[in-house]
């Protein structure tokens, strides 16, 4: 891997550290670089690092086209450097943003099936997300969604699930914050809150906010505890029903992204 790739412009920043567009030395193709402090006493830096080692740990098992694709790491002088496929144009939430009112349910199909066939897989791997949310999706200039930020990913051995307060409040499932999981720790009931954070990302994608956007942290969380997200009134029906299932309360009853990929909100596209 070593000087591969010569690093170009800054295309975003996160609490790791930085990103950038890199290209091939050899042929021309193009990465996204992350580029972190390897060598920190800063606590903060600390976990920056376990959280990058937790994602490549989780990405290097996986390849599907509906995951980001990892290409290696290494450390250079004092850098912590991550090579990742580049998807261009970038997020879903920029998406969202520069293309208000651009996406038609008919988008929003098309993207919630590209999620939730990454979702199924990342399932089938015994891995969950833990956060998902249009800061944590691509779209490339084709339409294609794919998942990424495994940061908070947490693979599951054995048959027992030890869920912690993981995630962002607004897109956060309840019984994460009820600590339902910590009676129930089956590793089934575990995989659906990615289920719930897929039911705040469509009304995310489908309004340009998330759900209970407009209380601050507390009192959102006590919104999540307490209410069922409010259903965009214009979604049709098979829109809102697809909904409702990704907003059972019972995380026991709430369907697997499998059995979601088969509702008719997804069909016929």
């Amino acid at each position: 891997m070593k000087n591969q790739w010569q690093k170009g412009k800054l295309i975003g920043r996160g609490t790791f550290g930085s990103v950038y567009v890199a290209t091939n030395r050899k042929t021309g193709a193009l990465c996204a670089m992350k580029e972190a402090e390897a060598f920190s006493d800063d606590p903060k830096s600390a976990e920056c690092i376990r959280q990058l080692e937790q994602e490549i740990k989780v990405l290097s098992q996986l390849k599907h086209p509906n995951i980001v694709q990892y290409f290696g790491s290494e450390i250079v002088e004092d850098k912590f450097y991550i090579y990742l496929e580049y998807v261009h144009p970038g997020s879903m939430n920029k998406y969202v943003r520069e293309h208000c009112g651009a996406i038609t349910e008919w988008v929003l199909r098309s993207f919630t099936r590209h999620i939730l066939s990454g979702l199924a897989y990342l399932h089938s791997k015994k891995t969950i997300h833990r956060d998902i949310k249009g800061a944590n999706l691509l779209v490339d200039s084709a339409g294609v969604v794919k998942l990424a930020d495994f940061g908070m990913a947490k693979h599951l051995t054995g048959h027992v699930a030890d869920l912690s307060l993981k995630g962002s409040p607004y897109w956060m499932a309840p019984e994460l914050m009820q600590a339902v999981v910590q009676k129930d720790n089956s590793v089934e009931v575990a995989f659906a809150v990615d289920i719930w954070s897929l039911g705040c990302t469509i009304i995310e994608m489908f309004t340009g906010k998330p759900p209970w956007s407009e209380y601050e942290g507390a009192a959102a969380m006590f919104k999540v505890m307490t209410d069922t997200p409010p259903i965009p009134e214009t979604l049709s029906a098979e829109g809102k029903d697809f909904l409702r299932l990704c907003f059972i309360r019972n995380p026991a009853e709430r369907p697997s992204a499998s059995m979601l990929l088969d509702h008719r909100f997804l069909k016929n596209l």
